[in-house]
């Protein structure tokens, strides 16, 4: 199956919405650490994704059936999946540089070590936001929408070993990201993913918060109040 490289892509991140969502209060010393981190990101990120289109046969138990005989196991919640005529599979990234800065001034400046890695979070998040995009475009020309956004290790029942069927369909290397024999992704702040096409989804991708293996203790959940 063919795939695409998104690149070029434009990064802008509001200090005050890493302050919210981690529910911080907007102190002098924050602020500072959190403008600098987001300058030094726009030097160290390197966002880009890559991605495939996938037509879908079926979904039967907990198994998603694809085209050329290939399939992904996704779990219990497969049946999230049962609308998709299509799958959009597609690997996300900012590169290793960020990461590597962050562990670097873990040694020397915690706090603005802290600060730029939750900048990296929200940089590799808006390249996701990037592909729902062209996702709900596609499906939009079809007169379908689109499902929750779902990935290996964080949907519920859908282990993060679950990117060795994944990585079948989608070829990393042309972003410079691969997948270790223990199933983790380098660069670090890398995300695989899968989203449905098809009838009776909304027009918007949707977060799988509720599914989510990592529930409790996300600072990124989108339903906390």
């Amino acid at each position: 199956m063919k795939q695409h490289v998104l690149s070029a892509l434009r990064i802008a991140i509001d200090p005050q919405d890493i302050l919210r969502a981690q529910r911080l209060q907007p102190r002098p010393d924050l602020l500072v650490a959190l403008e600098k981190a987001i300058a030094l990101g726009a030097t160290l990120w390197q966002p880009r994704a890559v991605y495939a289109w996938w037509p879908v046969r079926k979904v039967e138990g907990e198994t998603l059936h694809l085209t050329a005989g290939l399939s992904l196991k996704i779990g219990p919640h497969a049946d999230l999946l049962a609308p998709a005529k299509e799958a959009m599979v597609g690997v996300r990234t900012i590169g290793p540089a960020l990461e590597e800065r962050v562990s670097e001034l873990m040694q020397t400046d915690p706090l603005l070590g802290y600060m730029l890695d939750s900048v990296g979070v929200v940089a590799l998040g808006q390249v996701g936001e990037a592909l729902h995009r062209l996702a709900e475009e596609r499906a939009t020309e079809r007169g379908w929408g689109v499902s929750l956004l779902l990935a290996p290790g964080s949907l519920a029942g859908w282990p993060t070993e679950g990117q060795r069927e994944l990585f079948r369909l989608i070829d990393p290397a042309p972003i410079g990201v691969r997948l270790s024999g223990q199933c983790v992704m380098w660069p670090h702040k890398s995300v695989s993913q899968l989203i449905g096409l098809g009838p009776g989804y909304d027009e918007h991708v949707g977060s799988v918060c509720q599914f989510c293996s990592l529930r409790t203790h996300c600072w990124r959940r989108r339903d906390r109040g």
